[in-house]
């Protein structure tokens, strides 16, 4: 951008009535409010009517100074003087001339002409500093020393003290600017642009509700001003209230004379107010006359996002990021690109910038679920899940979190054990020691137990829930494949209470679990009892047959439970 989008400091040094007239000169109001060309029409049209009209020469000169163009504000200023060689203002303006063009002499000359040929005139002394301290050129020294002349003159002028709130924002020293701003109220509260300046300071220091008072009140003496309603939508945007926001820049663009900073903000706030098409119409507008400035490709990419073309998106930020000042880049633009370039399937930069976006804002708490999911697709369970502890430590709901740390500290153990058994296999032929193997085998079982330890954690704070009894009752089976616990029976006979007191036909499947546990449970331990309790093992072996038989009563075509019957030879199990 030319200016910073929210740079509401440049918005402070408006220019202030040349005459007693402020309040009621809308060509004044037109320099107030920035809108030099609408200004420079005012005065054109108005010195058709009145040739030799001095203050309208005057202030069509003042035009053309902020226009740049000081060879036409001179012609002004010295037609102004012919008509009265007596009035101090033609000659201020050829000293505000002088002073554009680095004249020094000729500036304190026509300054201190001026002053002397109306000492006792509070408007004179005003114009001199005033134009010292608003000009593109300033003279910060000549115009503080005019002013406290002016201010030993006459301390209660309001116009005064507006000069020097300017004076002391030029200098950073808002809570003086503010406390200038308010004085020239005392003096004249109706001062509409005294009101304006102390909204934009009170925005600067954030005293949101000040300032929203300020502006207010400033639109309320005076309605048909511009440059308010934009400070207003800065305002509101500034707070998140992008639909006010919208409604006041709506109002400052059908009266201003735009520029690019201003249609990219109100793009951005059409963006923050999901108007996405009417946003991207208008940047497409603005990147016909400037296509490489990086915030006008950030806002794109955002809408992109937003509008399902995350290809497009993804060209558009990737540009930003190549020509963007990375001391500038904002939590947005991680947060946005990871999202992008996730929908793409590049989920190696995903991560990466999800992570910058933490790393910059750890309270972006809602991309916590996509980058675990997607540490997760690139079996990096461990990583998710500790995505997952920072998601319960930010709010979110712990039994839904726990389960999902369970998860993908199985699916991590899964991984080892995948290791395990191919390492397993190449020590059966002697190809590597078998020291490698024990070390991996070792790793999956510590995060067996950290699954089993999350599963836990879900069952303590939901005993009605059924998968974190199952899937502990998982994790036991892996960690004891022998039984020679009773965790795993314990587990899958309360996650089975749960089950079949539900909705059986949905709950088929871990249903079905359970009873394939408690009937390899039952019968392990039947087999280990046979020689010491031939009596117990036959009861227990018959509780196991009872499992496999529930099985196939809810499927007939269940492989395992059909192997279990044909090896014991036994009959299978006839419904009702």
């Amino acid at each position: 951008m030319k200016r910073s989008l929210f740079s509401l400091l440049g918005l402070l040094f408006f220019v202030v009535a040349g005459f007693a007239q402020q309040n009621t000169n809308q060509g004044q109001n037109y320099l107030d409010d920035l809108q030099y060309h609408q200004a420079r029409g005012f005065f054109l049209t108005r010195l058709k009517a009145s040739p030799n009209d001095l203050r309208t020469l005057c202030s069509l000169g003042d035009t053309y100074l902020y226009l740049q163009n000081p060879d036409s504000a001179k012609l002004l200023y010295q037609q102004a003087l012919t008509i009265d060689p007596k009035s101090p203002f033609p000659l201020i303006g050829l000293g505000k001339v002088a002073m554009f063009k680095d004249d020094k002499v000729g500036e304190l000359d026509y300054f201190e002409k001026a002053r002397r040929s109306d000492k006792k005139n509070p408007e004179v002394y005003y114009t001199i500093s005033h134009g010292c301290f608003d000009l593109l050129k300033k003279d910060t020294a000549t115009g503080g020393r005019f002013l406290t002349q002016g201010m030993d003159l006459n301390s209660k002028y309001a116009p005064f003290h507006i000069v020097a709130g300017d004076y002391e924002a030029l200098r950073h020293r808002f809570g003086a600017a503010s406390n200038a701003y308010e004085r020239a109220i005392f003096f004249d509260p109706n001062y509409a642009l005294a009101y304006r300046k102390l909204g934009i300071i009170h925005t600067l220091a954030r005293a949101n509700r000040d300032a929203l008072n300020a502006l207010a009140k400033c639109i309320e003496l005076n309605t048909d001003q511009i440059l308010v309603y934009k400070n207003l939508g800065d305002l509101y945007y500034g707070i998140g209230k992008y639909a006010e926001a919208e409604k006041n820049y709506q109002i400052y663009m059908s009266r201003g004379e735009l520029t690019y900073d201003d249609r990219e903000r109100f793009a951005i706030i059409l963006f923050f107010n999901k108007k996405y098409a009417e946003a991207e119409k208008l940047l497409d507008e603005v990147m016909k006359q400037n296509s490489d400035e990086s915030v006008l490709l950030r806002v794109r990419g955002y809408i992109a996002f937003e509008t399902g073309d995350f290809a497009k998106g993804v060209d558009y930020l990737t540009k930003f990021f190549k020509i963007h000042d990375p001391e500038k880049n904002i939590t947005s633009d991680y947060v946005y690109y990871g999202r992008l370039l996730q929908k793409v399937g590049k989920d190696t930069l995903a991560i990466e910038n999800y992570n910058k976006a933490l790393a910059m804002d750890s309270t972006k708490t809602e991309i916590y679920e996509d980058l675990a999911k997607l540490y997760a697709n690139n079996k990096m369970h461990n990583e998710a899940a500790t995505v997952y502890f920072k998601m319960i430590n930010s709010g979110s709901d712990k039994t839904a979190i726990y389960y999902l740390i369970g998860k993908e500290y199985y699916f991590q153990s899964e991984v080892y054990r995948l290791k395990f058994d191919s390492l397993y296999s190449l020590q059966e032929k002697s190809k590597i020691p078998f020291s490698d193997s024990v070390s991996v085998k070792q790793s999956m079982n510590q995060f067996l137990l950290k699954a089993d330890s999350a599963f836990s954690m879900v069952n303590t704070l939901n005993p009605q829930y059924a998968g974190g009894f199952y899937w502990k009752g998982r994790m036991q089976s892996r960690l004891d494949p022998e039984v020679l616990t009773t965790k795993g029976k314990e587990a899958y006979e309360k996650a089975l209470a749960i089950l079949e007191a539900g909705d059986v036909q949905k709950n088929r499947r871990s249903i079905i679990e359970c009873y394939k546990y408690l009937g390899s449970f039952y019968f392990l331990t039947s087999e280990r009892n046979a020689k010491t309790d031939k009596k117990e093992s036959e009861a227990l072996k018959q509780t196991s047959i009872e499992y496999w038989k529930k099985i196939l009563l809810l499927d007939p075509t269940d492989a395992q439970a059909l192997e279990v019957f044909k090896k014991l030879k036994i009959p299978l199990p006839t419904s009702n």
